[in-house]
């Protein structure tokens, strides 16, 4: 077992340039006693001797996790849906949550001493995970009362059980009531963590057992293959040095400094990994303001074009239900009229090359003294004044059908590149009809829940705390109000704070997972959502003179532009008015986030744009990848 042990993290030294160092730890961790409380927890005496950089012993860890049951292929869990419960039994088990909770919120029930009557406000759910964990953090050993614990467990549909800790205590009668089973050799909580992630699909398990244990031989172990999520580590397990990325630190915290904007989130995913993630600042520039987490939720703004619009074009044109050189009047008649406008060709439209006007201040005609007033606006919402546009005021919803009228009435222009938001207030009506469902509703259900993601959605404050989400702008020209939790931009919020072409508030890490999704040619936590042909179709230049896919920006033809200069030709993305920018990059597998809030306290703030702070930081990211990986 201990020469197969080293061997590996010779393999996994020698690529990070430390093979020296590694070797010399695991032969001092394993090879010092042949006593098996010793060889039992070999992975927290290296980590102790390296520091408890677990970085460097990524691969060892990766081989030393063993799937011995998978019913029904349970693992890895691409379903979030399912009515979840945890349950943790013996020593601390944070890093463990903390590891599922990067992508679902289930049911916690941790336990940590011999208490069996709280057992019964266990509620049962459809599928449990019981993680046993060693009682103590440098040691292996499992408690007894862990495994008299495991019976009073209320039985669920599906039950997965993992191990982190020695086994010799457990027998066949403990494993009976689970469907999957998996082994982590202790409970430190590097260990924990990347087994959670294994669990969700973000890392494969590949372990195989050196001993027999109970009825399963030595050798024995399941591959449970990576569903395409992203994971989350460190740049050492790709090569890069940690401390290269400390430059980006400094220019987020440089942007806060000169006033571009009070607070950022920041995610970069290498080859399918996260690994860096952080955020800056705070929420406004008051000092009493609220600090930016990783969780917090920015509005987005156009990038809803890609995240929203494009995405529910994609699903639409692979499962043959969207002619992208169809005509508008083939989709929404009852929209277009006889109008010029029914024989705008979708490609043509999403593409921005349709000779629509760049954009029209619909909210400045229901304005009485430039104030929101009646015969348009209320306070109060009731049937007529359903549509919410900001905190206590209301719109006529038919207010709708006059903003559509009015961009019919303008003659199309010359079709040619022009960017313009009006081109999504006819993709929403089109996805709508087709799909049967609001487009909030639809991109809800069929990809964020789908995917797993936690934080990415219209009207957020329909499901999060107003202390959760950034405010935008202080505004004072339209609804006159900090705008906190409703969209920035006027138009969408017009509509109901549900657009095509904005109105989407996410954190940086589920925006990445829709980046990734793209890399991933259609594919995300074990599921298809549109085909690698429609990929390839979306991406790439449409129009000669047009740098624009199909919804998606990308580089100018000499490269740069809205994106970094060293962005490949494969790259795609887009940017948005409130100081976004997402990016990924087919050639380089990059994925690069900037989230922040510039509009605050006022849109006139350009600075993010005039120090080109998005991409100067993507600009670094780029030259430790392209140093690494020699591209």
């Amino acid at each position: 077992m201990f020469k197969y042990v080293i061997r590996v993290a010779l393999g996994a030294g020698a690529l990070l340039g430390m093979g020296f160092l590694v070797n010399a730890v695991l032969v001092k961790a394993l090879s010092a006693s042949s006593k098996p409380e010793v060889q039992k927890h070999w992975f927290h005496q290296s980590l102790k001797a390296l520091g408890d950089k677990p970085q460097w012993l990524s691969k060892v860890l990766d081989e030393s996790v063993i799937c011995l049951k998978n019913e029904g292929e349970l693992l890895p869990l691409n379903n979030l849906h399912p009515n979840f419960s945890v349950i943790t039994l013996g020593g601390n088990s944070d890093a463990f949550v903390e590891g599922l909770n990067l992508f679902f919120q289930p049911k916690i029930y941790p336990f940590y001493k011999n208490d069996l009557v709280a057992f019964d406000k266990i509620v049962a759910a459809d599928r449990c995970i019981v993680s046993l964990h060693a009682e103590s953090s440098n040691a292996a050993f499992l408690g007894e009362w862990s495994l008299k614990a495991l019976a009073k467990i209320p039985k669920s549909k599906e039950m997965i059980l993992v191990i982190f800790g020695d086994t010799k205590n457990i027998k066949a009668e403990h494993l009976g009531m689970f469907n999957a089973i998996v082994l982590a050799p202790e409970n430190h909580p590097e260990v924990q963590h990347r087994t959670a992630q294994k669990l969700l699909g973000a890392l494969a398990i590949s372990g195989r057992l050196n001993n027999s244990f109970l009825d399963f031989k030595s050798g024995a172990g399941i591959d449970v293959r990576a569903n395409g999520r992203l994971s989350f580590g460190q740049p050492e397990e790709l090569g890069m040095d940690s401390k290269r990325f400390e430059k980006i630190d400094q220019m987020a915290l440089n942007g806060i400094s000169a006033g571009a904007y009070p607070g950022c989130q920041i995610v970069v995913a290498v080859k399918g990994k996260v690994i860096y993630r952080k955020s800056f600042g705070s929420y406004t520039y008051d000092k009493a303001s609220s600090k930016v987490s990783d969780n917090s939720l920015y509005d987005i703004a156009s990038i809803t074009k890609i995240a929203a619009s494009t995405l529910t074009a994609m699903k639409l044109h692979t499962d043959g239900k969207l002619i992208l050189n169809e005509r508008l009047g083939k989709y929404i008649p009852e929209v277009t009229g006889e109008t010029a406008y029914k024989s705008i060709v979708i490609r043509e439209m999403m593409a921005h090359q349709a000779g629509l006007e760049p954009f029209i201040p619909f909210y400045k005609r229901t304005l009485t003294d430039g104030k929101p007033s009646l015969p348009w606006y209320s306070t109060q919402k009731d049937e007529v004044f359903s549509l919410e546009v900001a905190d206590e005021l209301y719109m006529k919803s038919v207010y709708k059908d006059s903003m559509y009228a009015r961009i019919l009435r303008n003659p199309l222009k010359e079709k040619k590149y022009v960017y313009s938001d009006l081109c999504y207030y006819f993709m929403q009506p089109i996805f709508e009809k087709l799909t049967g469902q609001s487009l909030d509703a639809y991109v809800r259900s069929t990809f964020y829940q789908a995917m797993g993601l936690q934080y990415i959605g219209y009207k957020p404050l329909t499901h999060f705390a107003k202390e959760q989400i950034v405010p935008t702008e202080n505004e004072n020209y339209f609804r006159r109000q900090l705008l906190w939790g409703y969209v920035h931009d006027p138009g969408a919020a017009m509509l109901g704070g549900v657009a095509g072409h904005a109105g989407l508030f996410s954190n940086a890490t589920d925006l990445a997972s829709i980046m990734q999704l793209f890399l991933n040619k259609g594919t995300y936590a074990g599921q298809t959502f549109f085909d690698e042909a429609t990929v390839q179709e979306f991406t790439k230049a449409q129009f000669a003179g047009n740098k624009r896919g199909i919804g998606f920006d990308r580089p100018s033809a000499s490269g740069g532009g809205t994106c970094d200069e060293l962005a490949s030709q494969q790259s795609f993305g887009h940017s948005g008015f409130t100081g976004t920018l997402a990016w990924a990059d087919r050639k380089n597998e990059v994925v690069f986030v900037f989230l922040s809030n510039r509009v605050h306290p006022s849109q006139d703030n350009w600075k993010i744009r005039d120090m080109n702070i998005r991409t100067n930081i993507q600009h670094v990211v780029y030259e430790i990848v392209n140093e690494r990986f020699k591209n």
